[in-house]
C-alpha cells in the first residue's frame, strides 16, 4: 500500500504562519544585532558610524537571548550588524542559534567570506544570506565603502556561496551614489541566480547625525528608478489595489512589527525592527514576556487628530514606515512629506491618484504633527 502525501510550497506555509502569528501576537521572527561595528565605512550607514568598539554581543549574552526567543516561539532569526563576520565569536554564536532550534538568516557585506567561511556555511546551511552590494567596480565600491578592491572580493564570495547551493539575496541602497547603475546590479543578480532588492529610504545616523540623508533621492528620482527596474510598476500594482480597497485606520503601525516580529540590538535592547533604534526594554535585564508586552503597547499607538496619514488610502504601501519616520522625526507618528510624495507619485503613475501631489502640499501640515528635525529637513532633497 502506498500513500501520496500532498505537497505545500514553503512560501504558503510561511504565509499561514505569519497570519496566525499576527492574530495571536506570537514573536515568530526576529533580527539580532551581534555587533555594531563594521569593516566598511559606508557613507549611508546609520548604525556603524556611531558605534563604539565595545558594541559587541558576547557569546554568553547571545545564548541567553536565543534561549528566550526559542522559548517564546520564535522560528526565524536574522543575524545582523555592523558586519557579523568581524565578530570574533561569530562561528560559536551562529552554531548556538542553530542548536537553539532557530532558522538562521545572515546580513553581511561578504568581504570576509572566502573558502573557509563558505565551506562552514555549506556544512551548517543558513536559510539565506543577504549581501549588501554597492557597485560594479572596485573604484565605485571604494567611493562608498572607502575600502579598496572590495568589489572583487564580494563577487567572489557571492560565487562561492551560490556554488555551494546557499540561497543569496543581493540588496542595494538606492541613493545618489548608486542610482545610475542599479539596473546593472539587478542584471548581475539575475545572471548569477540570486534574488535582488533595493531600498530607497536613507536614514540619519543612530546617534543623530543627518549626513547620510544627503544621499537620499528626490521623489521623482525614486519613482523613475522604480519604473526603470519594473516597467509599468506592475509589481507595485497588487499592493496598491489592496491598499485603496481597504478602509484607512488611525493606527500608526500597520506592519507586523511588534505583532510577529521584532529586533534585538547589540546590548539586548528590543525595538520594533532593525530600522527603529528606540528600545522599549532589554532582554539581558528583563524577561521576554515583560518586554514583549511593552512592545505591544507601543504598536497600539494612534495618530493624533488631523494627522494626514490617518485617512490616507495609500498608507499601507507608503515608501516610509513608522520606523523610518521615527528616525527622521523622533516619533513613529511623525510625518515626512518626502515619503508621502514618493508614494503619491507611485499611485499617480499606476492610475490611482489624479495628480501625484499629497494634500499636505496644498493644504499644509497640521501644527500638531511632528515633522523632521531641522538637521534632517535640511539634508533631504528638494521635493521635486
Amino acid at each position: 500500500m502506498t500513500c501520496v502525501l500532498p505537497t505545500v510550497r514553503y512560501s504558503e506555509v510561511q504565509g499561514r504562519l505569519v497570519s496566525a502569528a499576527m492574530k495571536a501576537r506570537i514573536p515568530l521572527t526576529s533580527s539580532v544585532e551581534i555587533i555594531a561595528t563594521c569593516n566598511f565605512s559606508c557613507q549611508h550607514c546609520y548604525i556603524a558610524p556611531g558605534a563604539d568598539r565595545e558594541d559587541v554581543m558576547s557569546l554568553t549574552q547571545a545564548k541567553h537571548i536565543f534561549a528566550q526567543l526559542a522559548a517564546a516561539g520564535t522560528l526565524d532569526v536574522l543575524l545582523t550588524g555592523g558586519e557579523v563576520f568581524t565578530h570574533r565569536e561569530f562561528r560559536e554564536i551562529y552554531l548556538a542559534a542553530k542548536r537553539a532550534g532557530l532558522n538562521i538568516y545572515i546580513n553581511t557585506n561578504a568581504y570576509l567570506i572566502g573558502e573557509r567561511w563558505a565551506n562552514f556555511l555549506a556544512e551548517w546551511p543558513p536559510n539565506g544570506v543577504s549581501i549588501s552590494v554597492y557597485g560594479l567596480s572596485n573604484e565605485r565600491y571604494e567611493q562608498i565603502t572607502r575600502i579598496p578592491r572590495a568589489y572583487d572580493r564580494v563577487v567572489r564570495a557571492v560565487d562561492l556561496l551560490l556554488e555551494r547551493g546557499i540561497k543569496v539575496d543581493l540588496k542595494v541602497p538606492a541613493m545618489s551614489l548608486t542610482v545610475d547603475y542599479l539596473p546593472q546590479l539587478k542584471a548581475l543578480a539575475e545572471a548569477k541566480g540570486a534574488s535582488f532588492r533595493y531600498d530607497s529610504i536613507i536614514q540619519p545616523h543612530e546617534k543623530g547625525d543627518a549626513a547620510p540623508v544627503q544621499l537620499q533621492l528626490a521623489p521623482r528620482q525614486v519613482v523613475d528608478l522604480d519604473e526603470a527596474l519594473d516597467p509599468g510598476l506592475e509589481s507595485l500594482r497588487p499592493g496598491m489595489e489592496r491598499s485603496v480597497a481597504r478602509a484607512p485606520r488611525d493606527k500608526v503601525y500597520g506592519c507586523g512589527a511588534g505583532l510577529f516580529s521584532f529586533h534585538v540590538n547589540v546590548h539586548g535592547g528590543v525595538s520594533t525592527c532593525v530600522s527603529s533604534r528606540q528600545t522599549v526594554g532589554n532582554l539581558l535585564e528583563e524577561s521576554f514576556d515583560v518586554v514583549w508586552e511593552r512592545l505591544g503597547g507601543k504598536v497600539e499607538k494612534r495618530f493624533p487628530e488631523g494627522h494626514p496619514c490617518a485617512t490616507c488610502k495609500f498608507r499601507s504601501v507608503c515608501a516610509g514606515c513608522p520606523a523610518t519616520v521615527e528616525s527622521a522625526t523622533g516619533l513613529p507618528e511623525g510625518y515626512v512629506q518626502q515619503y508621502c510624495k514618493i508614494t503619491h507619485l507611485r499611485a499617480y503613475r499606476l492610475g490611482f491618484h489624479p495628480t501625484g501631489i499629497p494634500r499636505t502640499v496644498t493644504e499644509g501640515i497640521p501644527a500638531n504633527v511632528v515633522t523632521p528635525r531641522a538637521s534632517v529637513a535640511r539634508a533631504l532633497p528638494i521635493l521635486s
